[in-house]
Order: C-alpha cells, then structure tokens, then sequence
C-alpha cells in the first residue's frame, strides 16, 4: 500500500513537471487542426560543424525571402549585425499566441539597442488571416508570410519555434514551445547578447 503511494505520488510530481513545461502545437504541415497535439522540447546541443547552415546551436540559420504583410519582401541578410529573434507561430496556436506579447514587450523595450524580432506566421490564410491578427494585438514588430518551404527549412514541426541569433549571424538558442516561465530565459539571453556577453 505504502509503496503504490510512493508510486502515485512520484506520477503526480512528474506530471506537475511535465505541465510546467514548454508547451507547443503542431504545426499545420504535421497535422491536421483537429489532430494537433501539445509538447515541450528545448533544443540547446551545439552543430558539429559550426560553419554549416542548420538550425542547431552554433549553425547559421537558413536565409529566407518572405513578403510582409505590406507585400515587401524580407530576408534574414537584412538584419546582418542584429541580436535577432525569430519566431515561427500561427494565430491558431495557443501557446503562440501566449508568447506574441513577451516578444512585442522585449522588443520594444531593447530595440533601439539593436534587437530585432521577426514573426514568421504559418497559417494557411497568408496575410488574410495574420493581418486581423497583428492589428488586434498590436504586434508592432515585422511579421512575415510563411510557408511550408520556411517551416521545413526552420524545422518548426511544433509551434511556436523561437530561434534566437546572435550579432554574428550563429544560432544561441532554439525553443519549441512556450510556458510564462520560459520568458526569463529567453529575456536573459538576449540582454547577454546585446551587451556583447557571450549568452
């Protein structure tokens, strides 16, 4: 009896952990809406080859060319020397939709000091349906129409994928997901970073 307990006890303790976590959905390339599921993942492994374009830590992040919601296309090369976040997401996704104000809150705080953030939105109805979106929430910093090449590209099989790139263009941190608790870190980084302390 005393150890079915310990047993009980030990499951509950894990799954308060497992709730404190990261949480994520599919994205629409990995399932269909009524099929996505939630989950956490932190990618922090260093690449192998720190020249090769990848998404790992270390790795320079694949360039994209992807219109605004104004239709202007934007690549990564345009922020060459920032501390850059981007963010893969979808209005769908709760827990992207979490985030959004954390970002929109970090980057007006530090922008001028050189951050820049960059919403690639994932759903299937483009600009129509991030628009509405972005003005209701105020998303004052770039939002970009993805597609399922950049999603690919990004690895965002779960969303929201926030990649976190330092002034020389490499990769510091990857996070699948999001949880309140993961916005200290985020924050912690990138402040490092732009004040040139190796995050």
């Amino acid at each position: 009896m005393r150890r079915n307990a310990l047993l009980a006890a030990t499951m509950l303790v894990a799954l308060v952990a497992l709730g404190l976590g990261n949480a994520g959905c599919g994205s629409e390339d990995a399932a269909p809406e009524a099929e996505r599921s939630t989950g956490a993942e932190e990618m922090t492994g260093a690449a192998t080859d720190m020249d090769e374009t990848g998404t790992s830590v270390g790795q320079y992040p694949p360039d994209f060319a992807l219109a605004d919601l104004d239709e202007n296309i934007v690549t990564l090369a345009d922020f060459e020397d920032k501390v850059v976040i981007i963010d893969l997401w979808a209005t769908w996704c709760p827990p992207c939709r979490e985030e959004i104000p954390f970002l929109v809150d970090l980057y007006e705080e530090h922008r001028d000091a050189g951050l820049v953030v960059i919403g690639i939105g994932l759903d299937q109805g483009g600009a129509t349906a991030l628009r509405p979106f972005v003005e209701e929430n105020s998303v004052s910093y770039p939002i970009l129409v993805g597609d399922r090449a950049v999603s690919r590209a990004y690895g965002a099989s779960s969303i929201p994928t926030t990649y976190i790139i330092g002034r020389d263009g490499r990769i510091v941190a990857r996070h699948v997901g999001f949880h309140p608790t993961l916005a200290g870190e985020i924050r912690s980084t990138v402040e490092q970073l732009l004040d040139g302390v190796e995050a």
